[in-house]
């Protein structure tokens, strides 16, 4: 009986340690991390990852329409990172959101691994991605948005650096 009693709050306390590490690193749109204008920087576990991602040519509706920008990738870190289309979201200063949409004025780009430094010989990560260097795009990203999407937007990016990576959320001018 004490085995179990004992067993049961290790169980407790471990579930404990995972929510709180949730709620604390991973809380959603609460938690994006504020990147600078046009440009972010992934992090896992509260420290920048080694990739980094600058938006250009932004083009903000100023009535429903479409937002178009152009994304550029780099990998300074050790490991191989992914750039893809779906990592992003655009938000408007009101909250709403919008997932990347593609057609033929703005074509939808195979994902990429980006390979380290002197990696290039490594495994991919993704058997589908593209494989680059340190260095991918420009690279186009669009979004129907409802209504005017002028002061206040962000590009949200949350890419794949880890199970506790935080979304960066870039201001664009």
């Amino acid at each position: 009986m004490p085995g179990r009693l004992l067993l049961a709050v290790v169980a407790a306390l471990a579930v404990a340690v995972v929510a709180v590490a949730v709620l604390v690193l991973r809380p959603g749109d609460i938690g994006t991390r504020a990147g600078q204008p046009d440009q972010g920087s992934a992090s896992a576990f509260g420290r920048l990852a080694g990739f980094d991602v600058t938006v250009s040519d932004v083009h903000l509706a100023d009535a429903a329409g479409r937002v178009a920008v152009a994304v550029s990738f780099r990998n300074t870190s050790s490991v191989q990172q992914r750039a893809d289309p779906l990592d992003f979201t655009f938000r408007d200063a009101s909250g709403a959101t919008a997932r990347p949409v593609f057609d033929a004025s703005c074509p939808r780009w195979t994902r990429a691994d980006l390979h380290p430094a002197g990696g290039a010989r490594q495994s991919p990560r993704d058997s589908d991605a593209q494989q680059v260097g340190i260095d991918f795009g420009p690279v186009p990203l669009c979004f129907s948005v409802a209504h005017a999407a002028t002061a206040g937007a962000t590009l949200v990016w949350d890419p794949d650096v880890g199970f506790f990576g935080t979304p960066v959320a870039i201001p664009l001018r």
